[in-house]
Formats: C-alpha cells, sequence, structure tokens
C-alpha cells in the first residue's frame, strides 16, 4: 500500500519544473517510440521472419478491420485525454494526474476509456499490419494493462475520490464501454 500511497501524494502535489519535462516528454517516447518499436517494428521484422509466420488476413480485410479499430481507438483516446484535461485538471500521467473525478463522456461509458481507446489502437495496427506475433504482443501488453488497472490505479482512485469512486465504480463497466452511460446523482 506504500506505492498507492505515494502515487496519491503525487498527482495531489504540482509537478516540478523537471517533473514537468518528464510528463510532457516521456509520453511522446513511449507512445511514438518504445511501444511500436516493441509492439510492432521487433514482431513485425523479427519474430515473424524468424518463426516462419504467415502474414494474417487479406490486404483488404486488414486494412478495413485494422482501420475501424484504429479510428475506434483515436476517438476514444482523443476524447478520453480531451476530458482529463478540461475537466479532470490534469493528464494520464501519474506525475500530473487530475485533480477532479471525471465521469463525463467517454467516461460514462466505461471507467477505462483511454485504455480502452490504446487496445483498440494497438490491435488495430497489428491487424494492419497482419502480424500474428504483433497481436500476441499487443495481447499480453493488455493483460498488463488490466492488471495495472486492477492492481494499482483502482485502489489510488478509491483513496482520492473515496464514495463517489466507489458509486461510479459500482454502475460503470470496467473497460468495456456500455450504453445508456454512466449519470451522476441521475442526471
Amino acid at each position: 500500500m506504500k506505492f498507492i500511497d505515494k502515487l496519491v501524494e503525487t498527482s495531489q502535489t504540482p509537478p516540478s519544473p523537471r517533473n514537468e519535462f518528464v510528463v510532457r516528454v516521456l509520453p511522446v517516447f513511449v507512445f511514438f517510440f518504445f511501444l511500436p518499436a516493441l509492439l510492432f517494428i521487433i514482431p513485425d521484422l523479427v519474430l515473424d521472419k524468424w518463426l516462419q509466420l504467415p502474414t494474417l488476413l487479406s490486404f483488404p480485410i486488414r486494412i478495413i478491420l485494422g482501420g475501424v479499430l484504429i479510428a475506434l481507438g483515436l476517438f476514444f483516446l482523443v476524447s478520453s485525454t480531451k476530458v482529463q484535461r478540461e475537466i479532470g485538471k490534469g493528464t494520464p500521467m501519474p506525475l500530473k494526474a487530475t485533480q477532479n473525478l471525471v465521469v463525463e463522456k467517454p467516461y460514462s461509458y466505461c471507467r477505462n476509456p483511454l485504455y480502452f481507446g490504446l487496445i483498440n489502437f494497438f490491435f488495430g495496427i497489428s491487424i494492419m499490419i497482419g502480424s500474428p506475433s504483433s497481436l500476441v504482443m499487443v495481447f499480453i501488453f493488455s493483460a498488463i494493462i488490466l492488471a495495472y488497472i486492477k492492481l494499482i490505479e483502482e485502489k489510488e482512485l478509491e483513496k482520492r475520490y473515496g464514495n463517489d469512486y466507489l458509486e461510479y465504480k459500482k454502475v460503470t463497466p470496467l473497460l468495456i464501454p456500455r450504453l445508456p452511460p454512466f449519470r451522476r446523482n441521475g442526471k
């Protein structure tokens, strides 16, 4: 629990100028360099060749299915990040975490629309490139994200937001969006 307490403390302290730099640079590095190399480049160019795996699906099906998942993922990624900044007054990074509990769209459809978007975006890319080992890597990455949510993030949010978060958690699905969305106080 000490780790959770440290996350809560960090989320309530404004970032120092050095941490502000990290908050801005780290996501760019992770999202545009580290994860693409780990999830797409290495599996497609190294593992698939080494394991002699065939390309998945036909080209038109890969483009259509992958494109739909990428578009869905981008919608949830962009909209959830925007709402975190505007309503939550923060970012997805724990160093500059939201200061307000966000339950408005897209968070009214599921508690983790950012992760839902990220997972769909990554699966879309894997399908589009047709790499079986990339799909496996994205599946493993998704399992790690879900473990992080359940073991760390939810406990931190419970400590930070108390009963408001518990009420929201009770009626809003973890990851798969649901209609109709959650409404605070019956609104």
